[in-house]
């Protein structure tokens, strides 16, 4: 969820910070704020809203820095203000922090501090994280030992970076349960909550292991476990997807990234065959299978269930990640979990791994980002190589999970068939005016309704979810057979209702739903390779294989709650309230 940055160099780099925490910007935030160290002392800068209030700042007040760190808060203890925001300094001012997570004991540690003569300036629970240090330098600890005292100390979950003036040849970052990577540069070192933060900077990258305590200088890195030993540590390069990139022409990086999803799919081939034919095969001789997930990734696994089920006969069940201990009694040595996460760092499906990991669960990851944790503690993991998504909201990492599951599900997938699955992406977003046209009427409206059979219902709880995140409209996702067992109900005239509806199995069945609507004055938006007389607005989609659809029709959901949010002025990247990567419970 928040972001953070930092760097460590041999001149000013404060506004190349800046410009790392708006690479950060997806993440989800409400306040941002900068701190910088010079030989003068640590001075910072802080603001509720958007990185561009804190930019406006920084530009009527420019401060310099050789050491500097950023960051993008994402509300949890106190409400969203500038005194809130990060970074939070210790009474002396020598300490400033940043941080990601929840420090359960907080409110205890912060008691003790005051009974001590700490005085507080914010609500925050992070705050209490400078104090803390504050004692621990003062006792004459070094940074490295004062870290493992506080890793000691603190209860929860936390991504910190911490600068000290007294150490201005140093970041002391510490990770637990929570994503922090180290960028190796020449002549500096850099640290963030996600590589996009310091890829512009360099493609050299540290990922710190779990439960660990990093010193950065600006030649080399210091890795140590809570016990202090050291941990040795691996350089690695960065896959060229994970690159930035900018919007190019595209108003939105959502609509680049909807465009972006025939090249998105191509790249699902490019997996390696050994990891492709054990990831089956562990599917293959498992007893139990269970799909753990959140939000759009759990819709992906739907699809992927019934994939499994038609081409491999396969049996698993898709579970919520954050419901996962009601499922803790099959979870043993003859289950596999399959942990599906865009960016390898959501906290549900991260606690759902471990919980299974205690149990002996085999786990394969299924991943976009990396490197990730998902990714590390995976006993199998295929990474979709879909490329850097920034917008809040997931698209072309729906469409390539779901293409991935396929290549996973049936043996003899080449590349000529998924050309055809590309190509009928390619068609179906060419329908994008006439889903203009659908959506100004959407726009106008409080409630939709999407419905879908079989395979398409997954790809109706995900229109609905698209529609709530970008255009704030409430929608919901139903399953046809389900519509008279209730939803029924909230039909009345002029309520709009998204069928969708492709030449597969279900439609018949579908269309006679259709019907139901019809009869209680519902307005049907049909979604379909062939027009019907009972649709009062048509979305045409290519016809394909039966199991491609959800590739398909996927499309003009995305499509239309895109152009819906984009008439009612909804930050669109951004959404409100939200964060691209849940990284708190």
């Amino acid at each position: 969820m928040c972001g953070i940055i930092g760097r460590i160099d041999t001149s000013d780099i404060s506004f190349e910070v800046l410009s790392g925490l708006r690479r950060l910007e997806y993440r989800g935030y409400d306040s941002a704020g900068l701190a910088v160290l010079n030989g003068h002392g640590i001075y910072v800068l802080k603001k509720a809203g958007s990185v561009e209030k804190l930019l406006q700042l920084y530009r009527s007040n420019p401060v310099k820095g050789y050491v500097a760190i950023a960051h993008t808060r994402w509300a949890t203890h106190g409400s969203v203000s500038d005194s809130n925001a990060h970074p939070h300094l210790s009474c002396d001012r020598n300490i400033a922090v940043i941080h990601n997570g929840i420090i359960d004991n907080f409110s205890e540690l912060r008691e003790k501090l005051k009974l001590k003569g700490h005085k507080f300036s914010s609500e925050t629970d992070t705050e209490v994280v400078a104090h803390l240090m504050e004692d621990y330098l003062k006792d004459g600890k070094s940074l490295m030992d004062s870290g493992l005292e506080l890793a000691k100390t603190l209860e929860g979950q936390y991504a910190l970076v911490i600068m000290s003036r007294n150490h201005p040849d140093s970041l002391l970052a510490l990770r637990h349960n929570a994503p922090l990577i180290v960028g190796i540069g020449e002549g500096f070192s850099a640290v963030a909550s996600d590589v996009l933060g310091f890829i512009d900077w360099t493609n050299k990258a540290v990922f710190i292991e779990d439960d660990s305590v990093c010193l950065l200088h600006r030649e080399q890195i210091d890795v140590r476990s809570l016990n202090g030993a050291r941990r040795n540590f691996e350089v690695v390069e960065l896959a060229e997807e994970m690159s930035s990139e900018g919007k190019e022409s595209y108003e939105h990086y959502t609509l680049k990234e909807i465009y972006e999803q025939p090249e998105a799919v191509m790249r699902v081939l490019k997996q390696d065959p050994g990891s492709l034919t054990l990831f089956r095969k562990q599917l293959q001789d498992a007893k139990r299978v269970f799909f753990v997930a959140a939000g759009t990734s759990y819709h992906a696994s739907m699809v992927a269930k019934e994939y499994l089920a038609r081409n491999m006969g396969v049996y698993s069940e898709v579970i919520l990640a954050s419901e996962y201990k009601s499922y803790l009694r099959w979870f043993d040595d003859e289950t596999v979990l399959v942990a599906v996460s865009q960016s390898g760092e959501t906290m549900d499906v991260l606690e759902a791994v471990r919980g299974g990991k205690e149990r002996g669960c085999t786990v394969l990851g299924v991943v976009n980002h990396s490197p990730s944790t998902l990714e590390r503690i995976s006993d199998t993991v295929v990474n979709l190589r879909a490329g850097q998504e920034v917008g809040v909201a997931a698209t072309k990492s729906f469409t390539s999970q779901i293409a991935l599951f396929y290549l996973i599900s049936k043996k003899g997938v080449d590349k000529k068939e998924i050309e055809g699955i590309a190509e009928a992406i390619k068609q179906a977003i060419k329908e994008e005016k006439t889903i203009k046209r659908i959506a100004e009427m959407i726009a106008s409206g409080k409630d939709l309704y999407y419905l879908g059979r079989g395979i398409n219902y997954p790809i109706a709880l995900e229109g609905a979810l698209k529609m709530k995140e970008l255009a704030y409209i409430h929608a919901e996702g139903l399953a046809a057979g389900e519509l008279k067992h209730g939803p029924l109900a909230l039909i009345e005239k002029g309520v709009p209702l998204i069928l969708i509806n492709p030449l597969d199995e279900s439609y018949q069945d579908t269309i006679s739903n259709g019907m139901e609507v019809k009869a209680r004055g519902g307005m049907l938006i049909g979604v379909s390779s062939e027009p019907n007389a009972i649709y009062d607005y048509f979305i045409r989609i290519p016809k394909v294989d039966n199991q491609h659809y959800p590739l398909v029709t996927a499309i003009p959901m995305q499509l239309l709650a895109y152009h819906a949010a984009r008439l009612l002025r909804a930050d669109i990247d951004k959404p409100r309230n939200l964060a691209k990567s849940v990284t708190v419970k």
